[in-house]
């Protein structure tokens, strides 16, 4: 069965329960399955795209049931205006929260918002004039269409429809850029600020979706329940909330459905044992996590397309025309202005100076390579000028423009983009969808049209990023996911990327460690050809081959302190630089 056949087949057959069934009971436990749906979606995309634990989604659900019954019952609102000012009120709440809880991560992160959770859950007892106390809201209206009361089967396909609605938003927004935004920063939050993403107003984005989301569940509560107590909003809903999205499988779009009907009808089916709850759900969440880490939607996934078969040696072709390649900024062939000028740079680290007042001036359109033994601070210096590291002392400028101290998400904004020593790819997304992460940049659009499914690339952005799979050889394994990809592919695929962000100066961090001799030379043709179309590129590498044949300049570091710079055959027989490899002046 095709999985949209699948997702018609659960329409039809939630559709239809009001048909089946008349019983109250099994109404409440269809629309409960909805109901958390809608928040799991939402706490999907903070976990399941974002990478990011949350256990106090219990507090956003109380803020947007509690937001909605007091609507309803001391302002006179309506459900049609309840429900979106639950929604507004929580997301706003969220928002705030986020601003203040992502500064930190992994345990941290769900120790905050454990506490926020205890708050709500403290505040929803202690504030009596406004909740009610543990007493609670009670005689919350039921919904109304034309003024006359929902029954509570056609409120069941109201919230059948916001469950549904639920997971198309979410889907529209995984396929985003927003999305691919997302999955960016969970798997590689390095290389998602060196193309120019800001994690923390990614992961503050996702949290604030997850509120609304949250809100919206809670206000549905409020309307089906018609009585609000603390006792529906503690510590264990949110583990529940987490469980939920754990065991569907987390990142999926069938998951929150999968595990909220799996969480809601399995304790009916083990009643006798309700007292254990708490037990059964950390038992489940155990089992989840050890025996089925990518859910039962992961488990039951299809595997990766196969790769596609290289021709030859296996080294992609680089014989594509110019006119395939990516745009760069400056104009063909090297220039008299300099591009990158570092003066006096310094940095330390507790009582060792790995940079030592470096002064060197890169100029535009060509190669210029940094070399030197093992420690000598490569690099370190790459790390300053990419905003990795902040340097002690010194100015950095990018064609005259000051940008020592920035954030490497800032000044990757600026055209200086970089790849790693180990690559950093996004591993989740296909080799196309990597490199559509760095076309967009931070250029994300809205996140209500994303939602909407409006976040689409543009055309613009799109051409883009095939332009910089074209230029690498990468055409072909466009579909492929990156983590299937061999090891020199991956080298290429971070160049790639870093040509679609709108490099202006290229910083490669051994991009030729680990590759075979036919890689190197097919590395050198492709940095030959990027020379040519006018990038400029601050090549790090311990392969003395490529550097010799490729540079057009080379500085040689040694502890921190440069020792020689100038034309390659010339610093190949500088005697400071044969002692500082070597070990002797001969």
């Amino acid at each position: 069965m095709s999985a949209r056949a699948g997702w018609i087949a659960v329409a039809v057959a939630a559709a239809a329960v009001p048909l089946v069934t008349a019983n109250t009971y099994y109404l409440y436990l269809a629309m409960t399955i909805g109901i958390f749906v809608v928040v799991a979606a939402g706490l999907n995309v903070l976990a399941g795209l974002t990478g990011q634990i949350s256990l106090g989604h219990a507090g956003l659900y109380a803020i947007g049931a509690y937001t909605a019954a007091l609507a309803a019952t001391r302002l006179g609102l309506g459900f049609w205006t309840a429900l979106p000012l639950a929604i507004a009120v929580t997301a706003v709440i969220g928002a705030a929260v986020a601003l203040a809880a992502l500064r930190l991560s992994g345990p941290y992160l769900a120790m905050v918002t454990i506490a926020f959770g205890i708050i709500v859950e403290g505040a929803l007892v202690e504030w009596v004039a406004l909740t009610g106390g543990p007493g609670g809201i009670f005689d919350i209206p039921k919904p109304a269409v034309g003024g006359a009361p929902l029954a509570l089967g056609r409120y069941y396909w109201l919230v059948a429809a916001a469950a549904a609605l639920a997971l198309v938003l979410t889907r529209n927004l995984a396929r985003s850029a927003w999305g691919r935004a997302l999955v960016a920063v969970k798997s590689s939050e390095l290389a998602a600020a060196s193309l120019g993403l800001s994690a923390y107003r990614v992961r503050t984005a996702a949290f604030t979706v997850s509120a609304a989301f949250a809100g919206a569940g809670g206000a549905l509560f409020a309307f089906l329940n018609g009585y609000l107590s603390p006792d529906s909003f503690t510590l264990q809903t949110s583990i529940l909330f987490l469980l939920i999205v754990l065991f569907g499988g987390l990142g999926t779009l069938a998951g929150p459905l999968v595990g909220a009907a799996a969480l809601v009808l399995l304790p009916e089916v083990v009643r006798q044992f309700v007292e254990y709850r708490l037990i059964l759900y950390g038992s489940l969440l155990l089992l989840s996590v050890y025996f089925l880490p990518r859910g039962v939607v992961g488990a039951l996934a299809r595997p990766r397309a196969a790769r596609p078969a290289d021709s030859g040696t296996g080294v992609p072709s680089l014989t594509q025309d110019a006119g395939d390649s990516p745009p760069t900024a400056g104009q063909a062939g090297a220039s008299s202005a300099v591009a990158l000028a570092l003066t006096g740079v310094t940095k330390a680290f507790g009582g060792v100076r790995a940079v030592a007042g470096v002064t060197l001036a890169v100029r535009g359109g060509t190669v210029h390579s940094l070399i030197g033994p093992n420690g000598a601070g490569k690099t370190t210096l790459v790390n300053l000028v990419s905003g990795f590291d902040v340097p002690d002392g010194g100015t950095i400028a990018l064609f005259d423009e000051g940008i020592a101290g920035r954030g490497p998400a800032a000044i990757a904004r600026r055209g200086v983009v970089r790849t790693f020593q180990t690559p950093q790819l996004f591993e989740e997304l296909s080799v196309l969808d990597n490199v559509r992460v760095g076309a967009a940049g931070h250029r994300l659009g809205w996140l209500v049209a994303a939602l909407a499914g409006f976040g689409g690339d543009s055309p613009a952005t799109q051409a883009r990023a095939r332009a910089a799979l074209d230029a690498v050889g990468l055409g072909d394994w466009a579909a492929t996911s990156a983590a299937d990809l061999p090891f020199g592919h991956r080298r290429r695929l971070e160049i790639a990327r870093a040509l679609a962000a709108g490099a202006r100066v290229l910083l490669l961090d051994e991009p030729a460690a680990g590759l075979a001799p036919a890689e190197v030379e097919a590395l050198d043709a492709l940095l030959s050809r990027l020379r040519a179309g006018g990038l400029t590129v601050v090549l790090v590498e311990h392969h003395v081959e490529l550097v010799m044949a490729i540079s057009d300049r080379v500085t040689v570091l040694d502890e921190g302190r440069v020792i020689a710079e100038g034309p390659p055959a010339a610093v190949q027989r500088d005697p400071a630089v044969v002692a500082a490899y070597l070990g002797t002046s001969a």
